[in-house]
């Protein structure tokens, strides 16, 4: 698994069109919850191509944590800036994609229920975050990062993920959920 999460990340490093600033991971280096998202962000088409995909965490733990220390996960071709959403409210309109660490239950049902149809890349902790309707799901607290995929709700999204990261994630987890 390592080494899939490790090709991701070198191949996001290595598209012209959505290289990332963040250091690629090499065979022996430890997969981060930046890593992955960076490259799931640079994969990731949306409806309207932009300059600045606006990348929101909400609620707390390891990997928002990550994030927030990046600051920005973008190329010279599209910057991604990470900031925190001050209320899951504030994310409906301020945000392109959305990291969702730990949060209540509802808090986080109520959130990917407002994001249906919309074209806002949902990456959250845990595979209940899947079940629930999350597109991607992390799990930060493996020796490696590994994380699942939602098919379902990438479709609803609008959104276009290459399929290359949809064969890794099925891969790594065994199945998509």
């Amino acid at each position: 698994m390592a080494v899939l999460l490790w090709a991701l990340a070198g191949a996001a490093a290595a598209d012209d069109a959505a290289a990332t600033r963040v250091p690629a991971a090499t065979p022996d280096s430890r997969v981060t919850v930046t890593t992955v998202v960076a490259g799931i962000v640079s994969y990731t088409r949306w409806p309207a191509e932009t300059r600045s995909i606006r990348l929101c965490t909400i609620g707390e733990g390891r990997g928002v944590d990550e994030l927030l220390a990046v600051a920005d996960l973008g190329s010279t071709q599209q910057s991604v800036p990470v900031h925190a959403a001050g209320r899951a409210a504030d994310a409906l309109n301020e945000c392109d994609a959305i990291y969702v660490g730990a949060l209540a239950i509802n808090a986080a049902r109520k959130l990917l229920q407002s994001m249906v149809g919309r074209p806002v890349l949902m990456i959250g902790e845990g595979p209940e975050f899947c079940a629930d309707g999350g597109m991607f799901c992390l799990q930060p607290g493996a020796a490696e990062v590994g994380f699942a995929v939602n098919l379902d709700a990438v479709a609803r999204s609008g959104l276009r993920v290459n399929p290359r990261v949809l064969r890794m994630a099925r891969h790594a987890t065994g199945s998509t959920q």
